[in-house]
């Protein structure tokens, strides 16, 4: 997809490592918010609206919301940002050409178990990052843009 510069899933969405790192390596001029209950919540909302620098813009979506508007060519440099895989999963389901997913951090919470330094999962986002990967997208971690990429495949094969 022309002008998807980066497609991260991070469960913090925005903080201070995807406005300052990955938006100046990206030169990306906007951050769509992919998902269903942060799409509900008008706090939420605003403290994304608020998390990023004014001279970008942000759009919060839910996930048919998001197929919608990304069926459109993007007009500039976009960060697409999920807390889950199955949000990106869905997106591409419906035919949104994502070819690349960075994942940056899932924290831990019961019901996931340590897969990477910051990251955890659960037995259902495995089975969404396998799926994912199965059916042609590169999934990779690097949490800071100077971090070498580490493939998830071989990490999901251990």
């Amino acid at each position: 997809m022309q002008n998807l510069v980066l497609t991260r899933i991070d469960d913090r969405l925005i903080h201070g490592q995807v406005m300052t790192a990955w938006s100046k390596v990206t030169n990306a001029e906007q951050v769509l918010v992919v998902d269903d209950g942060v799409a509900q919540d008008d706090f939420m909302i605003n403290v994304l609206e608020n998390a990023i620098p004014e001279s970008m813009a942000i759009g919060v979506f839910n996930k048919e919301d998001a197929v919608t508007f990304l069926s459109q060519p993007l007009e500039a440099p976009t960060i697409i940002l999920a807390k889950v895989p199955q949000t990106l999963e869905y997106l591409i389901d419906n035919g949104i050409d994502i070819p690349d997913i960075d994942l940056g951090g899932i924290g831990a919470k019961q019901g996931r178990e340590r897969l990477y330094h910051t990251i955890s999962v659960s037995e259902d986002e495995k089975s969404s990052f396998k799926r994912l990967i199965e059916h042609g997208t590169h999934v990779f971690i690097q949490i800071m843009p100077q971090n070498d990429k580490v493939d998830l495949k071989e990490l999901l094969e251990k």
